[in-house]
Parts: structure tokens; C-alpha cells; sequence
């Protein structure tokens, strides 16, 4: 090892940024009645939980969405969840209502009552369900956490509503089919806000919508879809938006400098899969969304049926790429990401029909003459599926960085200033040099 941190020393490195990791989970931790996930999780023993727990510490991230989380008000479920499950190693965390299981008052699919599952808000069998967790190993700035769960569909510029379907029931119809969080969090003195969702699944209605103008199918779940993805479009547009009000009063979008990243389950694949007009491409062709290659593993490339398309890229089960990490383009570095979906998958099939998604960030220099930006081979690129690690690679230069004792020497990069090694620096040795 000490011959390893010596060759290492040899190499010509930039200069370095801290890296944290950012990730989203959907770890299916609902339930078909209220209260019940709050006594599995209070089981440390229970299979499907520690199973999803064991899956969360093994990404290892600083900070995690959680999709498909039961809320509850008192937060029972996630206080039993880290304390039994993840040894507190989150000592910061948020949830709050969603729409699911939320009653509208309204008979939304024509059955002769107001009591179905899908005549809520958003389709659950009780409040809370399919609800969402935010874990952190950073402050969560709470004064300034913005919710968007009582926007209106109706007031979204450019909805794709379908009001002649829904009747005078569309004036009142909720755009998230949870919620919509801004939800701050203070990183090494900055702020990123992740911006957290689950759109609804561009299914279980009647049919593929192809052409927006037709009457029919009216594709009412693929059109909430398309716009619950289209909101985060328009927020980080700017704060030139008085029609959109969050819960808190507040009106305007994402601020012009400020960092995001966006995140979420968001049931809809850029190629594949039922989503209108391939909505996703809303976020992932944004100008403000960093343009980096998508995430991939060894497990969906041995597991996605080969008729899909970029099936390395997938992140669930049933071959679709749902779950998302897209960092904002101006603030932060992309340094490595992965779909933590192994080789020997029965653990993450164990615990959810979903693979955690992640990203190793860290913000960029103010200065564009401390960064020193650099080009893999051409020799790299086509050994590997993105310019990021897999997570094989990933896992291992973990554990080299846990057995290399600290460096003791600085480290110089051409017309760059020297910077002390830190524990995260020496993750970053490998995959921000060009010669390894």
C-alpha cells in the first residue's frame, strides 16, 4: 500500500475539490394500511426493511431521496427506520404530507362513488402512502424548504390538463401526484437544493397518448406525468414566475444562481416505456442540467432484455430507467456515478423493484484558473459504459481509500495552487486522473 501512495504521488493530479454523494432510492417501503410500516420498521429484524437499509449503506451517500416511503405525521416510521436500521448515521432528515390517499371529493374515475383509491389527490388507499424521505448528512436549511403539494394542475404555463375529461373537477385537481419539494441543504458553506418527486406512472389509464390534439385516449396518468416532470423544468428557469405559489406563500421559481439537483423516481424512460413525448427529455436536454452520461450498472446489463434500448442504463426491474440524479450545470462537478445494481442482485431484488441511483459531486471553482479541466483517452472512454466508474471500480477504490493511510504530501497541478489531501481527495485520485 505505501508503494501504491507513492506512485500515486508521481502522477500529475488537479487540483481537488471535497466530493460528496448525492443519491435517490425508491425502496418500495409502502404499505396497503396505515400505521403498518411504522411496526415493520420498529422490527430490526424485518427482511424487506433491513433488506432496503442495507442497500442505502452500501451507496453510502451524503445525502438520499427515498420514494416510496410512508408518511407519517409523527414521524415514527422514519425515526424507527434510522435508529433500527441505520444506526443514525442520518442525523438530518425531512418528510412531509403528500397527495396520495388524500381525498379530492370528487368521483375522478366514474364509478358511482368518491371513496377509490383513484379519486384522491394522487392514488393511494390511505394519506401518507407512497410518500417520500429526504436523509442527510448535512444541515437542512428548514426555514427555506418550499412544498408545491396544493399547486393546481390547471396553473402550470403549458399543462397538458385534459379539463373535458375530468369536468369542472379539473379546477381543483393538484398537480403532484405526492409533492414537490425545494428542499435546501448546507454543503461545505453553500447551498444545494434538491429538488425532490415522484410523478405518477404513465400508465393505468386508457391508452398512449401520440397526439396531444386528440380526444381520444385522454392518457390522463401520462399526461400528469409530462407535467409534473414539465414543473421542475419551468422552476429552474428562473424566479420570473408569480403563477407559481408553493404552500408557503411564496411565489417564483428556482433562483437564477442558485445549485439543484433533481431527484426522484420519476417514471419515465428517455427511450422506452409509456411516458408522452418522452418527458423526460424536458429535464435531461435542459440548459441548465449537466449534459454527463447516464448512470449504469453490470446488473441491468446482464438482466434488461436486450429488445430495450440502453439497457446498462436501467433502473428498474421491469427495464425501464425510472430513477433520476441530474445535477445543475453552472455549480457543480461530476466526478463518478453509478446504478447500484450488482452482478449478484439478490439483495436489491430482496428490497425493492428499484436500483439506487448515484452521483459524486462537488462544487466548482469560482475560479476558472484553479480547475483544471481534462479529457479521457479515447482508450478509457471505450472501456467503459460512461466516463464514470462502475460500481465494482467504485467499491474498490473505497476500500484502497480506507487502507491508504493519509497523504502526507500536497498535491500540484500545472498553474494550480497546492491543496492538502483530504480522506475524500484520495477517492478522487483515480478517477480524476487520465493516466489511470
Amino acid at each position: 500500500m505505501k508503494a501504491l501512495s507513492f506512485l500515486l504521488l508521481l502522477l500529475p493530479f488537479p487540483a481537488l475539490a471535497a466530493e460528496f454523494r448525492v443519491a435517490t432510492y425508491n425502496a418500495s417501503l409502502f404499505r396497503e394500511t396505515a400505521g403498518a410500516l411504522i411496526t415493520d420498521c420498529q422490527d430490526a429484524q424485518h427482511p424487506q426493511v433491513s433488506a432496503a437499509a442495507q442497500v442505502i449503506r452500501e451507496v453510502n451517500a451524503d445525502v438520499i431521496l427515498i420514494n416510496e416511503f410512508d408518511y407519517d405525521a409523527e414521524g415514527q416510521a422514519a425515526r424507527a427506520f434510522l435508529e433500527k436500521h441505520l444506526s443514525g448515521k442520518y442525523p438530518h432528515w425531512y418528510a412531509a404530507p403528500v397527495n396520495t390517499g388524500v381525498s379530492s371529493g370528487e368521483d375522478l374515475n366514474r364509478d358511482g362513488d368518491t371513496t377509490d383509491p383513484e379519486d384522491a389527490f394522487g392514488y393511494g388507499k390511505h394519506p401518507g402512502q407512497y410518500g417520500m424521505l429526504l436523509l442527510s448528512r448535512y444541515p437542512i436549511d428548514t426555514a427555506n424548504i418550499r412544498t408545491f403539494q396544493t399547486f393546481l394542475w390547471k396553473d402550470l404555463l403549458g399543462n397538458l390538463l385534459p379539463s373535458a375529461h375530468y369536468g369542472s373537477a379539473a379546477e381543483k385537481l393538484r398537480l403532484s401526484s405526492k409533492n414537490h419539494w425545494d428542499v435546501p441543504v448546507k454543503i461545505e458553506g453553500k447551498t444545494l437544493h434538491c429538488l425532490c418527486s415522484h410523478p405518477t406512472p404513465p400508465a393505468f389509464d386508457d391508452g398512449l397518448l401520440k397526439d396531444v390534439t386528440a380526444a381520444k385516449p385522454v392518457d390522463w396518468n401520462g399526461r400528469r406525468n409530462h407535467d409534473e416532470i414539465q414543473f421542475w423544468a419551468k422552476y429552474i428557469d428562473g424566479t420570473d414566475k408569480p403563477w407559481l405559489a408553493d404552500d408557503q406563500g411564496r411565489r417564483g421559481g428556482l433562483g437564477e444562481t442558485e445549485a439543484f439537483v433533481i431527484l426522484g423516481d420519476l417514471n419515465a424512460d428517455p427511450a422506452d416505456g409509456d411516458s408522452v413525448q418522452q418527458a423526460i427529455h424536458l429535464l435531461l436536454k435542459h440548459h441548465k442540467v449537466a449534459d454527463v452520461p447516464a448512470p449504469t450498472s453490470e446488473g441491468a446489463t446482464l438482466r434488461v432484455r436486450k429488445t430495450l434500448h440502453f439497457r446498462e442504463t436501467k433502473t428498474s426491474a421491469f427495464g425501464l430507467r425510472c430513477d433520476y440524479v441530474l445535477p445543475s450545470k453552472q455549480h457543480l462537478q461530476c466526478h463518478a456515478s453509478a446504478v447500484h445494481w450488482p452482478a449478484e442482485d439478490a439483495l436489491v431484488k430482496k428490497a425493492s423493484d428499484h436500483r439506487a441511483v448515484w452521483f459524486n459531486l462537488s462544487w466548482k471553482e469560482a475560479d476558472p484558473k484553479k480547475w483544471c479541466p481534462w479529457e479521457r483517452s479515447a482508450s478509457l472512454h471505450a472501456s467503459l459504459a460512461t466516463p464514470f466508474p462502475n460500481q465494482t471500480a467504485t467499491l474498490l477504490i473505497r476500500r484502497v481509500q480506507d487502507s491508504i493511510n493519509a497523504v502526507d504530501d500536497a498535491i500540484e497541478c500545472d498553474n494550480v495552487e497546492t491543496v492538502e489531501s483530504t480522506n475524500s481527495v484520495k477517492r478522487d485520485l483515480f478517477w480524476r486522473n487520465p493516466y489511470l
